[in-house]
C-alpha cells in the first residue's frame, strides 16, 4: 500500500524488497469502485479505501478486514491506528546480545530503549496480521553484479503538515521511539523534542500488510519471495567451531588441532580472533588513539609475524586437514600507515603515501570498498581464509550519518555477502543483525554475553523467535563470553548448542577462560565430548533442514506455534522449539538438585496428533503424558516424531576422521529410525556440492534427494532406500549404510534385495566397523536391530530390506506410556 502526494512510487529494490512479483499469478481478487470508495476483496482480506484522499493513510481513509479463521468466522480489522499493529506481534530479533546477563532483554521494540539494536518486529502476529513499513528505506541501484546504495535525500516537511497530525494519530517514522532530530529530518519526517519522529499529514508511505491470519508458514514463505530467499550456507558452517580471544601463535593453533584429534573430538572451523594482526597493547593501555580516533591496534590487516611467520603455509596446512579458517575484523580505522597494504591503498584513494596520512574507512564509497576488498582482503582469501567475522567496531559514527535509515551493520553485511569475488562460490559471513532484510546475509554472531543460567535460558527463545524475520542461523558464544562458566552450566550450553543452528564455542581474553572441553573437570568431559560428536553426527539432518529453509522460508530452529497455531501451549512453552522437521527440543537451563542429581519437574509440552520418541532412550511420550519430567546431567529433552528416519553420520574409524568432516558429502549414512510403535515411517536426506550457488539453479542436476521409508505388516518390516533423484559431479556413485531400528524386538531373518544377511553377535562388534561384508546384530540395551550394509550400494538404484520380527512393534512393553521397557532399561 503506497501513498504519495506527488504520485512518486518506489518500484526498484530497497534494503528490504527485492521483488514485488512474489508468485507467478496473483490470487483471485475482485475490485469494486463507486464515487467515494475503492474496495478490493480476496478470500482472506477486504480492503476499503476512501478514493482521492488528500492525506496519507489513516483511520479516516483506509480499513482492512482480515479473515483470521474462516471456519470459525474469526476476523480482525486494521484501522491504521498508530501502534495497533504491534499488539500480538510474535516479535523478531535485534542486533546483538552483547553484555546480556539475564533473560530480560526486551524483544518488543516499543519497550526497547536502545536505538542501536535495530530491533525488528516479526512478519507474523497471533492477532492475524503484521505491518511492515518500508517508507524511505535505503534503495539499491540496478547493478546486477554488485547492487549499491542510493543516497537519496528527502525534504523537511512543511510545519503546518506536522501540526495537522494530532498526537493520537502520529505514526512513528521508523521503528524506534528515540530518534534524534538529524536522523528524523533525513527521513523527511516531523520532529518534536525530545525524540518524537512522525509522518506529516501528507508524507509518502510505503506499507506491506501480511494478512495471513495464523498461517505463519505461508507468511514467511511470501516474505522470502518479497525480500529474497534465505540462502543456504556452505555445508561446513554447520560443523564444530573452535574460537577463543587469545594471542595464539601458529604453533599453538597447530597444537590445539592436535589435541582435538587426541581427544577424539570433532573440529571443522578454526577461528582466529583479533590478535592475528599487529597490535599495540602498551600504547592502547595508555589511551593512545590512531589517526581515525579509534583505539590503536584494534583495526588491523597485517599478520603479526611474531605469531604467524608464514601464515600462507599455516592456512594451507589447515586446508590439507580439511579445516576452514576465519579471521576477526574490526575495520573502522581504515588503513593506517603501518599496514602492509597502506601504500597501495593510499594511491588507490588519491592519497600521497609519503604524507603518512591514513586511508579513512567509508564503505559507502564504492572506490574505497572495491579497493579495500581487492587490494587487502582478497589476498587473505586467496591464502586460505574462508569466512570473515566482522566484529563490533565498524564506524558507528560518521560515515553513514547522512543516509536515512542506514546503519553500518546492514550495509557491511550486504557489501561482504554480495562481493563479486565469490563468483559461483557460496559466501558466508559471521556478523550481527542489521534490520529487516538482513536474512539474505547469514550467519549471525550474537555477541559477548555474561555466563549465567538466565542467559542460557534466553538463547533458545531468542534463536527461535528470529525465525519470524527469516534470520535462521544465529550462532552464540557457547558457554558465554566474559568469564569462565560453571562446568555444569557449560555442559548444558553445549547440549543446547548441539541442537542450535550453529555450534561455536568462544570466550574472552583471560588465562582462566577456555572452552576446550578437556580443560574442564573430567567428570563433565565425557558428556561434553558426546554432545560435540553428536553435533557433527547431525550434519546430514541439519543440512537437509537448511535446504528446506531456502525453499520455504522456515528456519531450522522454529517456534512451536508454526505447526500448532491454535494451541496456547505452543506460545507459552517459548523455550521449546522444533529442530528441523522431525525433532523438538526443550533445552535444560537450570542446575540439578545436588541431593537427587536431577533437574526435577522440567516442563515439556508434547504436541498433539503424534507420539513422540525420546531421541536418546527410545522411550515414548504423547500429549496425554505428564508435562513434566526429570533429567540427569547426562540427559537432554530431545524428542522425535514416531516413525522418523533421521539421516546421520556413522561413527568414524578414528579421531583424525572427525577433523573437517562437516564439509564432506557423506560416503556412508546412519539411518536412525525411531519406530515408537508406528506402523510406517519416512525421512530423506538432501545433498549438493556444499560450496557453490548451483543449488539455486533448478534447471540443472545440481542437487539430489534420497528418500527412506518403512512399513510394517503382519510382523514383517519392509525398509526401502530410494534411488537418488538426480546426480552431480561430486555426488558419490555408491554408499554404505548403517540402519538402526530403535524400539523393536529382535529378528532371526534379514534380507537385502531378497538375499539373506548373516547375524553378528553384538558383543563381538567394535562400532560396527570391522569386516567388509553385510550383517546385522541386536543391541538389547537399546532394543535395536542394527543392519550394516558395508558393501557399497549404487546411489542410482533403490534397494529394499525385509525383516521378519519376532514380536509386534506395538507390544505393550514397547509402547507403554509414560515409561516403557526401553525407558526403564535406560
Amino acid at each position: 500500500m503506497e501513498w504519495s502526494p506527488m504520485k512518486q512510487f518506489v518500484d526498484g529494490k530497497t534494503w528490504l524488497v527485492q521483488s514485488r512479483q512474489i508468485q507467478p499469478t496473483p490470487p483471485l481478487f475482485n475490485v469494486t469502485r463507486n464515487d467515494t470508495h475503492l474496495r478490493i476483496d480476496t478470500d482472506f482480506i477486504t480492503l476499503e479505501y476512501l478514493r482521492n484522499a488528500t492525506t496519507t493513510f489513516s483511520q479516516h481513509n483506509i480499513r482492512i478486514t482480515i479473515r483470521v479463521n474462516i471456519d470459525k468466522g474469526e476476523t480482525v480489522i486494521w484501522n491504521a491506528i498508530p501502534g495497533e499493529e504491534y499488539d500480538g506481534n510474535l516479535l523478531g530479533t535485534l542486533r546483538t546480545l552483547d553484555g546480556n546477563h539475564d533473560s530480560k532483554l526486551e524483544l518488543d521494540c516499543r519497550k526497547q530503549s536502545r536505538d542501536d539494536l535495530h530491533c525488528t518486529y516479526g512478519v507474523i502476529s497471533r492477532r492475524g496480521y503484521a505491518l511492515v513499513d518500508d517508507t524511505h528505506q535505503p534503495q539499491l541501484d540496478n547493478d546486477t553484479q554488485w547492487p549499491w546504495i542510493i543516497n537519496k535525500r528527502y525534504p523537511i516537511p512543511d510545519p503546518t503538515l506536522c501540526q495537522a497530525v494530532t498526537v493520537g494519530e502520529r505514526r512513528n517514522c521508523g521503528p524506534s521511539n528515540n530518534t534524534d532530530q538529524h536522523e528524523c529530518e533525513l527521513r523527511g519526517c516531523c520532529f518534536q523534542a525530545p525524540s518524537s519522529c512522525f509522518y506529516s499529514s501528507q508524507a509518502q508511505q510505503d506499507l506491506y500488510l501480511f494478512g495471513h491470519g495464523r498461517s505463519y508458514s505461508q507468511a514467511l514463505f511470501e516474505f522470502t519471495r518479497l525480500a529474497g530467499s534465505i540462502p543456504l550456507p556452505p555445508r561446513y558452517i554447520f560443523g564444530v567451531f573452535f574460537s577463543r580471544y587469545w594471542a595464539y601463535a601458529e604453533y599453538e593453533e597447530r597444537q590445539i588441532i592436535t589435541e582435538y584429534i587426541q581427544h577424539d573430538v570433532p573440529l571443522d572451523v578454526l577461528v582466529t580472533d583479533m590478535d592475528w594482526h599487529i597490535t599495540f597493547y602498551k600504547l592502547l593501555s595508555n589511551g593512545t588513539r590512531d589517526q581515525a580516533g579509534q583505539s590503536i591496534g584494534w583495526t588491523g590487516f597485517t599478520f603479526d609475524e611474531h605469531l604467524f611467520p608464514n601464515h600462507q603455509k599455516f592456512l594451507q596446512w589447515c586446508k590439507q586437514l580439511g579445516l576452514r579458517n576465519t579471521l576477526n575484523l574490526h575495520p573502522a580505522s581504515g588503513i593506517q600507515p603501518w599496514e602492509e597494504k597502506y601504500k597501495d591503498m593510499a594511491e588507490a584513494m588519491g592519497i600521497d603515501p609519503t604524507t603518512g596520512h591514513y586511508v579513512p574507512f567509508n564503505v559507502t564509497d564504492r572506490n574505497y570498498t572495491s579497493s579495500w576488498l581487492n587490494i587487502v582482503l582478497h589476498a587473505f582469501q586467496e591464502a586460505g581464509i574462508d569466512l570473515w567475522w566482522l566484529d563490533w567496531q565498524q564506524g558507528e559514527e560518521g560515515w553513514m550519518n547522512d543516509i536515512p535509515y542506514a546503519n553500518p551493520t546492514f550495509w557491511l553485511n550486504h557489501v561482504f555477502f554480495t562481493d563479486p569475488y565469490f563468483g559461483n562460490n557460496r559466501p558466508a559471513l559471521l556478523h550481527r543483525w542489521g534490520g529487516l532484510g538482513n536474512h539474505r546475509y547469514q550467519v549471525g554472531f550474537s555477541g559477548d554475553v555474561v555466563p549465567s543460567w538466565d542467559t542460557l535460558s534466553f538463547q533458545p527463545r531468542f534463536t527461535a523467535t528470529a525465525a519470524n524475520v527469516g534470520y535462521g542461523f544465529w550462532s552464540h558464544d557457547l558457554g558465554g563470553h566474559t568469564e569462565e562458566p560453571d562446568p555444569e552450566l557449560y555442559t548444558r550450553w553445549i547440549q543446547w548448542g548441539a541442537f542450535s543452528p550453529m555450534f561455536r564455542t568462544h570466550c574472552t581474553k583471560n588465562s582462566n577462560n577456555d572452552r576446550r572441553i578437556w580443560t574442564f573437570p573430567w567428570i563433565y568431559q565425557n558428556n561434553l565430548a558426546q554432545f560435540t560428536r553428536l553435533r557433527q553426527t547431525l550434519i546430514p539432518y541439519i543440512y537437509t533442514a537448511a535446504r528446506h529453509t531456502y525453499d520455504s522460508g522456515l528456519s531450522v530452529v522454529l517456534p512451536l506455534y508454526y505447526l500448532y497455531p491454535e494451541h496456547d501451549e505452543a506460545y507459552s512453552y517459548s523455550n521449546q522449539y522444533f529442530f528441523g522437521s522431525n525433532i523438538f527440543v526443550s533445552p535444560i537451563s537450570q542446575p540439578i538438585d545436588t541431593k537427587t542429581g536431577l533437574v526435577e519437574n522440567w516442563p515439556i509440552w508434547f504436541p498433539p496428533d503424534s507420539q513422540w520418541v525420546n531421541f536418546f532412550t527410545g522411550d515414548l511420550s504423547s500429549s496425554s503424558s505428564s508435562t513434566t519430567n526429570s533429567f540427569t546431567l547426562d540427559e537432554m529433552p530431545v524428542y522425535a516424531q514416531a516413525g522418523s528416519i533421521i539421516p546421520l553420520l556413522p561413527e568414524p574409524r578414528s579421531g583424525r576422521e572427525r577433523i573437517g568432516r562437516a564439509q564432506q558429502i557423506p560416503q556412508s549414512l546412519l539411518l536412525y529410525t525411531l519406530i515408537g510403535g508406528s506402523l510406517k515411517g519416512s525421512g530423506y536426506v538432501y545433498d549438493d556440492d556444499g560450496t557453490t550457488r548451483a543449488y539455486q539453479d533448478s534447471s540443472h542436476a545440481t542437487s539430489t534427494i534420497t528418500y527412506f521409508e518403512y512399513t510394517v505388516s503382519d510382523n514383517t518390516l519392509q525398509f526401502s532406500v530410494s534411488a537418488a533423484t538426480s546426480s552431480f559431479s561430486s555426488f558419490p556413485t555408491s554408499r554404505t549404510y548403517e540402519i538402526q531400528l530403535r524400539g523393536i524386538f529382535s529378528t532371526n531373518n534379514v534380507l537385502l534385495n531378497n538375499v539373506t544377511i548373516p547375524f553378528e553377535p553384538f558383543n563381538e562388534l567394535i562400532h560396527g566397523q570391522d569386516g567388509t561384508t553385510n550383517g546385522y546384530t541386536y543391541d538389547g540395551s537399546t532394543l535395536s536391530i542394527i543392519i550394516y550394509i558395508r558393501q557399497p550400494m549404487s546411489t542410482s538404484q533403490s534397494f529394499e530390506i525385509q525383516i521378519q520380527l519376532l514380536e509386534s512393534i506395538t507390544h505393550p512393553y514397547l509402547v507403554q506410556v509414560p515409561t516403557s521397557f526401553v525407558g526403564l532399561l535406560a
